[in-house]
């Protein structure tokens, strides 16, 4: 009879080891198939340890269930505790999605590329009339009219455009932020370039980044600016070297508060330095001017 038991207890002992043992990764795991294969081995060395003495055989008038009994009720039993168990799962493999590229901003009106020595070469110099600025001295500067139309200015900039309003001097922000080189009269430094001061009164195209009143419903005026600033609290606030004030021609509405706006201005370009106590406040104004949001 312990014999038996032996067997019972060591085929619940084989099922238990093979329900948690983990299956080869090269061949699916079936939980019942290896309770059977593992139980069958199992009966066939009891079969081979099987006792002869009638004396061992007979210890009590009670029936003696047979190997093959025993080791089915323990393959049931083992095939119960296997409901407990999670079936092993798989892990797909998936190639993540490719995250979707952000949205193409606008850009600031950037600075065009110098003129070659051999454009300059062929190029005819002139000297533009050259306004007068108040409070400040003009420095000279060199023009060369390029065979393609457009000027370099100093070796170092160019400017297309014809200063009209069919064709407006097409700037950018390092050309004309250049002025603080010599423009700074809380320090005494009270000179202006020629290249910066030839542009006043003559139409100019600009890009940047738009500010709007905060309460007005309209507004007749606004900021164009080389960074972002919503008027407020974000962004980067201008200085009088990378932004223009710009009085429009008409009214405007439906701009978007609190927001980023960006667009193009044209209009009639001024250098108006504009000092409280040797302090520049403003320097560039733009009148009469419209506003192409659409870029």
């Amino acid at each position: 009879m312990k014999i038996v038991w032996s067997i019972v207890a060591l085929l619940l002992i084989a099922g238990l080891i093979v329900v948690f043992q983990p299956p080869s990764p090269s061949k699916k795991f079936d939980p019942t198939a290896a309770i059977v294969e593992a139980a069958e081995a199992t009966i066939s060395a009891a079969e081979n340890a099987k006792p002869t003495s009638a004396t061992t055989a007979t210890t009590t008038d009670a029936p003696i269930p047979s190997v093959a009994t025993s080791a089915t009720a323990a393959i049931q039993a083992a095939a119960e505790v296997t409901v407990l168990v999670p079936a092993p799962t798989t892990t797909t493999h998936t190639e993540p999605s490719p995250e979707p590229s952000p949205e193409q901003t606008p850009e600031p009106t950037p600075e065009p590329p110098a003129a070659k020595p051999e454009d300059r070469a062929a190029g005819n110099e002139f000297t533009p009339e050259i306004p007068t600025i108040p409070q400040a001295e003009i420095l000279p500067s060199r023009f060369i009219r390029l065979p393609d139309g457009a000027i370099s200015v100093d070796d170092a900039w160019t400017v297309r455009g014809e200063g009209t309003k069919a064709a407006p001097y097409e700037v950018s922000w390092e050309y004309i932020s250049s002025a603080q080189e010599t423009y700074t009269p809380r320090l005494g430094e009270k000179k202006i370039a020629a290249r910066i001061a030839f542009l006043s009164g003559k139409y100019v195209r600009i890009s940047g980044y738009l500010a709007f009143p905060l309460v007005a419903p309209t507004a007749s005026e606004c900021l164009v600016m080389l960074n972002q600033w919503d008027g407020c609290c974000i962004g980067v606030p201008p200085t009088p070297y990378d932004a223009v004030e710009v009085k429009l021609a008409a009214e405007l509405k439906g701009w978007k508060k609190h927001t980023i706006n960006f667009g193009a201005v044209e209009g009639v370009f001024k250098v108006e330095p504009y000092l409280v106590e040797n302090w520049l406040v403003g320097l560039y104004l733009i009148e009469g001017a419209q506003i192409n949001t659409e870029l």
